[in-house]
Formats: structure tokens, C-alpha cells, sequence
């Protein structure tokens, strides 16, 4: 199914909506911070033009129903958060997340919101089965967002992928769709008893 470039997703502080050729100047500043793109494929962009073919590329993905790529912004201030994407794999029903925070807007909670909102559009509207998401071993941060939305760890990948001619090493985290319904309905249940439900 391919959702139309008005589609957006809420969380209670955040909304998820299409990208656009204003999010750039936001994204070149990210990359500039040190450190910032070490555990992902892309490096530091020389200049914002270099930015303008990888969002051609979540456009074409966007219209060929393979990848929903989402610029998460803040409600109420409408301020840059950074970006989450959803990816079609080959095998039937598997989706897998990617996703970055703004250095400026780290720690605030916001990205466990943006995955908790990203998972759910994933299994009642694209149908997945079961969604993953890999982060570099040293990644806690990724790693502690992810076990927050009930994935849990599936394999050590010591090969991840190459960056500046090293290897690295991922760990594969996922959930599946009875997993998560199981997770909510839990959720509703504690909420509804008195309980505190895990908090986004």
C-alpha cells in the first residue's frame, strides 16, 4: 500500500510527517557535529547539495512502497527532531527501522516516542509481521530506545557494515506483531488497574 505524502504520525510530544527539501540545512548541521554519523552508512556531507540525491532517493522509495522515511518534529515548537525510517525487506512481512536524533535534541525522549509511533504504523498499517533494527554495538543510546518499544536482541553481527574501511559491529534487535500486541494490551492493563504503563 502506498500511503499518500499528507500521512502523519503522532506521539504525544512528537509528529512524524514527509520529508521535505527544508529539512536539509537541519540535517547538513547534524552531520557537522563530531562523531555524529559514526555508526551509520553516510559520512559528513561536504555541503547541503550532497544531501539533495539521498532525499530523491526517500522520495522514489516513498512512491515504490519501500521505505516510509518520516522528519519527526516537536508539536508545539514545531522544531527539527531528526528523522526515522521504515524499510520493506525481502523476506514477506519483515520491515526494519533506521533512525537518528538531532545532536541538539538528544536525550528528551523524543526518538522512544518516534519508535513507539513508527512500530505501530508499521503492523496495523503496512501488515508487517515483525519489525528490526540494527545498532552499532556501541550504540547504548539506539540500543536502550529499541528494548524501551519491546524489541529484544535476535543476533551479534560482527561484520554490520564498513565504515572508513572497519567493520561495524551490530547487534540485531526485533519484535513481532504478537509481541507488540501482546506489550500493548499489557500496557492498557496496568494503566487501566491503577499502574503505571511503561513510560515513551
Amino acid at each position: 500500500m502506498i500511503f499518500p505524502t499528507t500521512k502523519i504520525l503522532e506521539s504525544p510530544r512528537c509528529r512524524l510527517r514527509y520529508i521535505s527539501k527544508e529539512d536539509i540545512p537541519h540535517i547538513f548541521k547534524a552531520a557537522q557535529y563530531p562523531g555524529f554519523t559514526d555508526g551509520m552508512l553516510w559520512g559528513p556531507p561536504a555541503s547541503e547539495d550532497e544531501l539533495i540525491k539521498p532525499y530523491e532517493n526517500n522520495v522514489k522509495a516513498w512512491n515504490d512502497d519501500l521505505a516510509y522515511c518520516f522528519t519527526i518534529e516537536a508539536k508545539e515548537t514545531v522544531e527539527f527532531i531528526g528523522r526515522i525510517s521504515i524499510r520493506k525487506k525481502e523476506e514477506k512481512d519483515l520491515w526494519d527501522l533506521g533512525f537518528w536524533t538531532h545532536p541538539e535534541q538528544q536525550k528528551k525522549g523524543y526518538m522512544s516516542e518516534a519508535v513507539q509511533a513508527i512500530i505501530g504504523f508499521g503492523f496495523r498499517e503496512l501488515q508487517a509481521s515483525r519489525i528490526v533494527a540494527c545498532h552499532a554495538l556501541w550504540n547504548k543510546q539506539s540500543e536502550k530506545v529499541l528494548k524501551k518499544n519491546g524489541m529484544t536482541f535476535i543476533e551479534h553481527i560482527p561484520e554490520g557494515f564498513k565504515k572508513n574501511g572497519k567493520w561495524i559491529e551490530e547487534n540485531l534487535l526485533g519484535i513481532t506483531f504478537n509481541e507488540w500486541k501482546t506489550n500493548r494490551a499489557e500496557q492498557v492493563s496496568s494503566h487501566n488497574s491503577g499502574g503505571c504503563a511503561p513510560s515513551t
